[in-house]
């Protein structure tokens, strides 16, 4: 540990202090994100058929052949709602280097669509004993399940905020070059719209496994990163109950008409997974160090002249806290912060 330390010392700065690089992401960058949540639903669906305000409707019956009136017919459904993101996302995060091999991240925050939405889907999976209809004649054999899309839509906010510290390794692997493992805790949030209707998922705890290669370049910094979780989801709290809710099905024998029918049922509680990469190439440039006056990457005697020299005066150089007075307190911090031997 001394030996890296002594070549952190040397390779990155030119005194044993942590660095600290301000990055911002380039358009190289992607994120691929997807979910899945899924809600068990039972109920019956039966014809909107009605002999006062709609005789002409479709009427259901149970079986392939006869019967009488218009009945309901049970069935257990899956309502599945899937959202995926595919873009070059914006970001900014701070990445402190210790000199004993230690980094930090801190202030992560990425717009994972930065202008391109992402898609949602809403499906029904449907499983029902056989079932026939008039209005129009058609019969509906039972199946292992049938889907039947819902809506569409978009996703419109996507964010990724650190949520907890990052601390991680720094190894040295070339001359300026160093590999990063640190694990970054964010909170994902996701919004947008599906059939017309607003949508949000909790705010969800994740972890993105960053691994990557830093390079230092003096004042400049280039950072490459990948990230990759897979987090469960649920239970989510269910949708109200279905109440008669108008639903066209297409027929299945024959085909090409539509059976229009209102549907009812309670749902469960929802589960589902969110998978979430991302590739980050950032660039990076030597965030200014308080208290080094005269820019030359240490806080030291010459910063101090400055400082005295300017004392009492509204002087924006050794103003250290831009609150107008060069005094004790810009002292303060040029000490806390002194680099030099």
């Amino acid at each position: 540990m001394k030996t890296l330390a002594i070549s952190l010392a040397s390779c990155i700065a030119s005194s044993a202090v942590a660095q600290t690089f301000n990055f911002q992401f380039l358009p190289t960058s992607t994120a691929q994100q997807s979910a899945l949540i899924s809600f068990p639903l039972v109920g019956t669906f039966i014809g909107d058929y009605d002999a006062k305000t709609n005789p002409a409707g479709t009427r259901t019956l149970p079986g392939l052949f006869g019967g009488s009136g218009n009945q309901a017919i049970p069935y257990t459904s899956t309502l599945q709602t899937s959202e995926a993101i595919d873009s070059h996302p914006s970001g900014s995060f701070i990445l402190n280097i210790d000199a004993d091999g230690i980094c930090r991240i801190t202030n992560y925050f990425s717009d994972l669509l930065n202008g391109t939405p992402g898609t949602v889907t809403v499906d029904m999976l449907f499983s029902y004993s056989s079932f026939h209809t008039v209005a129009p004649n058609a019969l509906f054999p039972s199946v292992g399940s049938v889907t039947i899309p819902i809506a569409s839509g978009a996703v419109k906010v996507a964010t990724a905020t650190q949520s907890g510290p990052a601390v991680g390794a720094l190894i040295e692997t070339a001359p300026n070059t160093y590999t990063i493992s640190i694990p970054v805790p964010v909170t994902l949030v996701v919004s947008g719209s599906a059939g017309g209707q607003p949508f949000g998922i909790d705010p969800t705890p994740a972890v993105l496994a960053f691994a990557g290669t830093l390079t230092v370049n003096g004042s400049t910094a280039t950072f490459t990163s990948s990230a990759s979780t897979t987090q469960p989801l649920g239970p989510i709290p269910a949708p109200p109950p279905l109440v008669n809710e108008p639903l066209a099905v297409p027929t299945v024998i024959p085909t090409g008409s539509t059976a229009n029918l209102l549907l009812s049922g309670t749902f469960s509680d929802g589960n589902g997974t969110s998978t979430f990469n991302t590739i980050v190439n950032a660039s990076g440039s030597l965030a200014p160090i308080p208290g080094d006056l005269n820019a030359d990457g240490t806080v030291g005697g010459a910063d101090l002249a400055i400082l005295l020299s300017a004392w009492g005066t509204n002087n924006p150089v050794a103003d250290i806290n831009h609150d107008g007075l060069v005094d004790g307190l810009d002292l303060a911090t040029l000490l806390s912060g002194w680099t030099s031997s």
